[in-house]
C-alpha cells in the first residue's frame, strides 16, 4: 500500500502560486509553517490557508507610491549621469522597490504567523 501524500509537501506549483500579498509564494508559507514544532497536520494546513489568504492592512499608499516612483526615476537620472542607458537605472530602481516590498510582505506574514501561534491573550 502506498502512503497518502503529505498535504504540506512543497511542489513546483506551490513555488509558482502567490499568496494574497503577491510577492511571497505558497511554498514559502508552507516552509515557514513546517518549521513550527508540535503542530498537528490539520493545524499546519489551517495555518497555511490562513496565511495564504492574509492581507495586511494597507496604509500610506500615496507615500509609498511616491517613494517608489522617486526611486525609479532617480535611478533613471543616475544612469544617465553615469553614461549608461537610462532604462537600466529605471529597471534597477524597480528591482529595488520589489525587493523592499517583498521584505515588508515577509515581515507582515511572519508577524501574522507569530500572532496565530503565540499564546492567547485575554481581552
Amino acid at each position: 500500500m502506498s502512503e497518502a501524500p503529505d498535504p504540506l509537501s512543497v511542489g513546483w506549483i506551490d513555488r509558482l502560486t502567490p499568496t494574497a500579498v503577491l510577492l511571497v509564494s505558497r511554498a514559502w508559507v508552507m516552509q515557514q509553517v513546517a518549521t513550527l514544532p508540535g503542530l498537528t497536520p490539520e493545524r499546519r494546513a489551517a495555518l497555511v490557508d490562513e496565511l495564504i489568504a492574509y492581507e495586511p492592512e494597507r496604509r500610506h499608499g500615496l507615500r509609498n507610491n511616491f517613494i517608489g516612483w522617486l526611486i525609479m526615476l532617480g535611478g533613471t537620472g543616475l544612469a544617465h549621469l553615469a553614461g549608461v542607458p537610462p532604462w537600466l537605472g529605471f529597471v534597477a530602481g524597480l528591482v529595488l522597490v520589489l525587493v523592499l516590498a517583498r521584505e515588508v510582505a515577509v515581515r507582515a506574514l511572519r508577524w501574522r504567523l507569530a500572532q496565530l501561534t503565540g499564546p492567547k491573550r485575554e481581552a
